[in-house]
């Protein structure tokens, strides 16, 4: 009875033993997946920063944009009637004069 027992005691010791090794392998794959996730989340950030510097600069540029634009319109409206004043057909009533 006694070997049976040694027999049973050392059955379990083995699964204890490998429950102890697969624990350990579980544990180095949540570390690895750890550093990814904080990996991904440097990463993330990084990007993050990236969007949030491009989007100011382009407001920036749609600010410059309609600056110009208004410029543009400005000119051509005081242009357009100094053009035609200048390219006009005298009328007969001023040739007779």
């Amino acid at each position: 009875m006694s070997e049976d027992r040694l027999d049973r005691i050392e059955s379990k010791l083995d699964e204890v033993g490998k429950a102890i090794v697969a624990l350990a392998r579980m544990e180095e794959r949540m570390m690895t997946l750890f550093k990814r996730m904080d990996l991904l989340d440097a990463t993330q950030d990084d990007q993050t920063d990236r969007l949030y510097r491009l989007e100011s600069r382009v407001g920036n540029n749609g600010q410059a944009l309609r600056f110009a634009e208004r410029v543009f319109w400005i000119v051509v409206a005081a242009g357009e009637p100094t053009a035609l004043m200048r390219t006009r057909i005298p009328s007969s009533r001023s040739r007779n004069r």
